[in-house]
């Protein structure tokens, strides 16, 4: 993997949640457990939208799409893998994906403040996130900040 095809396929890791219904994705309030399974299915549906191909670029974002929502300490879903089986695209984008829905208005919430934001990611430092990659994000998250000001 490099650089450029992250960039290329991150984009790519929730295009899963074009089988979810706009009804929970757009839901104001916290969701239900029922629906959070549902949600949770977009990981699935994602690399299943993606397979079938043998273009490195589309297997990247497969394996993107199936994997950034696991958790370092293997907690997470869809299939449970814990540090490094997951994929190391999926553990970036996993960071990248938090700290995006952290800063930015959701429809559920408002964005939180910075401080606020990265406190809480801290905490997942070696829980939900790979601490190496984590560290590495620590040491260049003003970057993303530039990012999100650029795109809003």
């Amino acid at each position: 993997m490099n650089v450029d095809s992250l960039r290329i396929t991150a984009p790519m890791h929730d295009v899963g949640k074009i089988g979810i219904p706009d009804l929970i994705l757009r839901k104001p309030g916290p969701l239900k457990a029922e629906e959070f399974e549902i949600v949770k299915t977009h990981a699935k549906i994602g690399a299943s939208l993606l397979d079938g191909s043998d273009i490195p670029l589309l297997i990247l974002a497969k394996n993107i799409a199936l994997s950034h929502h696991e958790k370092w300490d293997g907690r997470g879903y869809p299939q449970g893998l814990r540090g490094e089986e997951i994929p190391l695209a999926a553990r970036i984008v996993a960071i990248a994906d938090v700290y995006d829905a952290l800063m930015c208005d959701r429809v559920y919430r408002k964005a939180l403040p910075k401080e606020k934001a990265l406190a809480i990611m801290m905490e997942g430092r070696g829980v939900h996130f790979d601490p190496t990659v984590f560290d590495c994000f620590m040491g260049i998250h003003s970057l993303f900040e530039d990012i999100i000001r650029a795109t809003s």
